[in-house]
């Protein structure tokens, strides 16, 4: 299955224009099987200070769009899309966590890259950089990240696919593929194709941790093809 590993729903991400149905129904629409919701969690958005509270709101919201997507025939996993407070330009996703995690570390927004990977990691998850060329910024410290995003978004150009996928060999970083959909330009066909056999997000974190292979499927901004391009590891 063609699983999208970065979209966005308006429940959480202000800057999403498209509902969980909106978002599903276009995923659907243009060839994939599910996604994995990574709203926005970021000090930002939580404007009272209470942070545990807009954790648990974060929940609700995927909840929301699983159950959606089950309605749809469509896969919707768990991820979160982390805002570094100390430098908002740098976005980490976070796979392979639950609520327990949000319940555990409602303030991640606050920690450095290093904080939060051993969280992370605390629980069984793992740290991918976000669209690690987008807007200046650059590849973070290797040592604390699992993997580095080919991200398809056609707002920024270009994927930056042979750079990341240099980072990624050198460092020994696994790939993940993501259209960072937000409604506001058109729905890359893009991501990983992934077994059917995986249910959710902790299922997704072991697959990304472990497997010997992924495939990705990339849409380079303003092309009308896509191409696979498998990892050996």
């Amino acid at each position: 299955m063609l699983i999208d590993l970065h979209a966005h729903t308006s429940g959480i991400s202000a800057c999403c224009q498209a509902t969980a149905e909106e978002t599903l129904k276009t995923t659907k629409e243009h060839g994939l099987d599910g996604i994995v919701l990574t709203n926005h969690y970021q000090k930002y958005y939580v404007k009272d200070g209470n942070a545990p509270a807009f954790a648990q709101r974060y929940w609700e919201e995927f909840l929301h769009t699983e159950k959606v997507g089950k309605e749809l025939g469509m896969r919707v996993l768990f991820g979160i899309e982390v805002t570094m407070t100390e430098r908002t330009i740098i976005h980490l996703l976070v796979y392979g966590v639950g609520k327990e995690f949000l319940d555990a570390h409602p303030f991640m927004y606050d920690y450095s890259q290093e904080e939060l990977y051993r969280a992370v990691k605390d629980y069984g998850g793992v740290l991918v950089q976000a669209h690690p060329y987008r807007n200046g910024a650059s590849l973070l410290d290797p040592q604390f990240l699992d993997g580095v995003e080919i991200n398809c978004h056609s707002q920024y150009n270009t994927s930056e696919a042979p750079k990341v996928m240099a980072d990624a060999k050198k460092h020994g970083l696994f790939l993940t593929c993501g259209g960072d959909y937000h409604a506001d330009t058109y729905r890359p066909h893009c991501g990983m194709i992934l077994p059917d056999s995986i249910q959710d997000g902790k299922e997704l974190g072991q697959y990304l941790a472990t497997s010997p292979t992924l495939t990705l499927c990339i849409h380079e901004p303003f092309e009308k093809d896509w191409y696979l391009y498998t990892q050996e590891r």
